[in-house]
């Protein structure tokens, strides 16, 4: 068994999927620690072009399961071929695309399984990773059972890694070998739809608005809005106000919805029970509005202003326009 760490790297007409380069960088952190090289499966329109651009943030080498733009199960049975070579573990992101992947080469090749996890590393030539249980009351530290086939599958949470920036370097490329056919090959998008217009990808966010049940109703993100849009930001949610239908599921972070590290969070009207600050904790700073003083939120908040954020939001909103105005 070889001490590489394997990692799943998807494209889109040529680039590189954010989850890609969060993996590339998680792969090298572990490579380092076990003494291999972090090894992409890539796949997805552009692979074949792309990926040599993979070694800027940690790929060593990379395999192109495929560069046509067809749905990412299809590749199951070349993802299979080149898990076969070993590793210590096999990193996949914990998308829908990741997921669907891993799930394959679990069952296929009877691997061990982790995740999703928020952290990993390589203690003594063995894989240990870290999983929020008990909605995110109860961190558990995992390994593989001695003796247990390798690599060991873990599907990562989006930000567990930062992706490095400014490298130069540039992975050695060569092609998965064929795969036998199999059903996956076969798969098809029978129907498709594009996403709603509001919905943005909160993982990939530099500032965040975020509302709870606090905000009252679906008119409440109004003002929510506003503020991100002055900030460059998103607007996302707490599992109340997503449950309550106020705003789209893609758009809820926490321990069921989306985990994302933001440079700035501001949270309103949000509580901060544990299932929400497992989504959000990793943010650079977090500033919270809420009109109950001792709501857990002020507890790991670097700002509580504690007011109604109807009052609160719409003059910091104004605030910014006028200093932005003054500067311009």
């Amino acid at each position: 068994m070889s001490n590489d760490i394997v990692f799943l790297a998807e494209f889109n007409a040529g680039k590189p999927a954010r989850s890609a380069l969060e993996l590339a960088t998680g792969a090298a952190e572990l490579a380092s620690q076990s003494g291999g090289s972090a090894v992409a499966l890539a796949y997805g329109s552009g692979a074949a072009d792309g990926a040599a651009a993979l070694g800027a943030h940690g790929a060593a080498r990379a395999i192109v399961l495929g560069d046509e733009d067809r749905p990412a199960i299809t590749y199951a049975a070349a993802a299979v071929a080149a898990a076969r070579d070993g590793g210590l573990a096999l990193l996949a992101p914990a998308t829908p695309n990741g997921r669907d992947l891993a799930a394959v080469l679990v069952g296929k090749l009877e691997l061990p399984a982790f995740g999703p996890v928020r952290a990993a590393r390589v203690a003594d030539g063995v894989l240990e990773t870290e999983q929020a249980t008990l909605q995110g009351s109860v961190i558990t530290t995992s390994r593989p059972a001695e003796g247990a086939p390798a690599p060991s599958v873990v599907l990562v949470l989006a930000n567990t890694f930062t992706p490095a920036e400014g490298g130069s370097g540039s992975a050695q490329v060569s092609q998965a070998p064929a795969a036998e056919e199999s059903a996956f090959s076969k798969v098809i998008v029978a129907e498709s739809h594009p996403a709603d217009a509001k919905v943005v990808n909160l993982e990939e966010a530099t500032i965040i608005v975020a509302g709870g049940r606090g905000v009252g109703g679906e008119d409440g993100f109004g003002p929510l809005r506003e503020l991100a849009s002055v900030l460059g930001g998103a607007v996302g949610a707490s599992r109340a106000a997503a449950d309550a239908g106020w705003i789209p599921y893609q758009l809820q972070i926490g321990q069921t919805g989306k985990v994302v590290k933001p440079a700035l969070y501001i949270g309103a009207g949000i509580s901060g029970a544990i299932q929400h600050r497992v989504g959000m904790q990793s943010a650079e700073q977090v500033v919270a509005i809420n009109k109950d003083p001792d709501a857990p939120i002020g507890e790991f908040a670097d700002l509580f202003v504690v007011g109604d954020l109807f009052q609160i939001i719409p003059a910091l909103t104004a605030e910014i326009r006028r200093r932005k105005g003054s500067v311009g």
